[in-house]
């Protein structure tokens, strides 16, 4: 298995996101590959992808906060695809950005995880993630 940042978006790669996206949630649009070239242009995101036998088994999205009190990043959608889960996937693409933010001195790395994901929640708390005491809001429009 090899875990990379993805710079260049082919058809492969929107076929493989749409099906993993859609085993992430149901309450979104897939992204298509206009979506996916703008977060892999952009200079506040980085997408990372898990392949194994040419396969793209799972992804992480790191989105980069320059903002007043310090460089934060945030892992965003992470998903591994059900035929591949508990094979160390989803701990091969945190410990990417693991590494990520320790090469760029980001000294914080925040994620959100909702509770009924209880092998994701464990495999974070395992690798060192802290549950913080904190509201987190949403303000829906429309």
């Amino acid at each position: 298995m090899k875990i990379y940042r993805l710079v260049t978006v082919t058809e492969h790669v929107v076929k493989a996101m749409q099906a993993l996206i859609v085993q992430l949630t149901s309450n979104c649009e897939l992204p298509n590959r206009e979506v996916l070239e703008h977060i892999v242009n952009s200079d506040s995101t980085l997408l990372f992808l898990a392949e194994d036998n040419n396969e793209i088994i799972g992804t992480m999205t790191l989105v980069l906060n320059k903002i007043p009190t310090g460089d934060k990043v945030w892992i965003e959608d992470v998903v591994v695809d059900q035929a591949a889960r508990g094979k160390g996937v989803g701990k091969a693409l945190i410990e990417a950005a693991i590494t990520y933010a320790t090469e760029n001195n980001i000294e914080k790395i925040n994620l959100t995880s909702k509770p009924e994901k209880v092998a994701g929640n464990r495999l974070y708390q395992k690798m060192g993630f802290v549950q913080r005491e904190t509201n987190v809001y949403r303000y829906t429009i429309g």
